[in-house]
């Protein structure tokens, strides 16, 4: 019987999960196919690169940010 209630409880927070998560990413983020906006960081030796610096020749980039459990 607790493995039955365990499961339900289970079951019903992924499907609030799921509920919430669509609702979630739809109000999160640029849209696909947007532009990225001019920016400017450092890199490691401290000079400054901006976007069009890391695309190159070939305007292809591909950025991926890590969020993590501490933000």
């Amino acid at each position: 019987m607790k493995i039955k209630k365990f499961m339900f409880v289970v079951a019903l927070l992924l499907f609030a999960g799921a509920v919430l998560s669509e609702e979630y990413q739809d109000t999160w983020g640029p849209d696909i196919g947007s532009d990225v906006p001019d920016l400017s960081v450092k890199d490691t030796e401290g000079n400054d690169q901006s976007i069009d610096d890391l695309r190159g020749e070939s305007k292809g980039l591909l950025i991926f940010f890590v969020r993590t459990s501490d933000w």
